[in-house]
């Protein structure tokens, strides 16, 4: 666990709180956090983008992939806590409703 990421594990669900304010793709915690969720079994995911201003085409490109991923695997992934303006970035990107936002 990194300063940067927190993981609540509660039964089913986790909660994956992104601490930081820039969601940057290239981060190896992002990748690894992102990779062991998908190896646990887990029926809910909840991605807490409360502190979160900008995310990186890298970092949407990173929770596209792990949408997909889950998708496959049955896991429900959603974003939660949404800045105002991210919430806008992503419905001018379509990508709203694939988020359940």
């Amino acid at each position: 666990m990194n300063e940067k990421i927190l993981i609540e594990e509660k039964g089913n669900t986790i909660r994956v709180r992104f601490m930081d304010q820039i969601l940057d793709g290239n981060s190896s915690e992002l990748r690894e956090t992102l990779g062991s969720i998908l190896e646990k079994n887990v029926s809910e995911v909840y991605l807490d983008l409360e502190k979160v201003v900008i995310v990186s085409s890298l970092g949407i490109s990173r929770l596209l992939s792990f949408k997909n991923k889950a998708d496959e695997k049955k896991i429900a992934v959603k974003i939660v806590n949404i800045q105002d303006k991210l919430k806008e970035t992503l419905k001018k990107l379509m990508l709203d409703q694939f988020f359940g936002l």
